[in-house]
């Protein structure tokens, strides 16, 4: 995932982004059993001019394994998480 797009944050937002990311993908994912993140990335996210093109957006792309509450395994699902900073630098997930 890394090699699909170039970094484009700074390394201590990417950080906290894939932390941020991971355990809000964690929490979403609570009701499948044996969940595991295979991959993170974390990127700024293009602003369109639906949003009206507002800069300081990020999206966590994830791939993770779990098994659903059927019992059924399944690995290589995809999950976005979006973000956006706040006017002190610190992010918060947007729903």
């Amino acid at each position: 995932m890394d090699k699909a797009s170039p970094r484009d944050l700074p390394p201590a937002d990417e950080a906290l982004l894939v932390r941020q990311g991971r355990a809000a993908w964690l929490a979403e994912a609570a009701r499948y059993t044996r969940v595991r993140i295979q991959a993170v990335t974390a990127r700024r996210d293009t602003p369109t001019a639906a949003d009206g093109g507002v800069p300081g957006r990020a999206v966590v792309r994830l791939v993770w394994a779990g098994a659903d509450p059927a019992g059924t395994f399944l690995d290589g699902r995809p999950g976005t998480v979006h973000f956006t900073k706040n006017g002190d630098g610190s992010w918060n997930r947007m729903h």
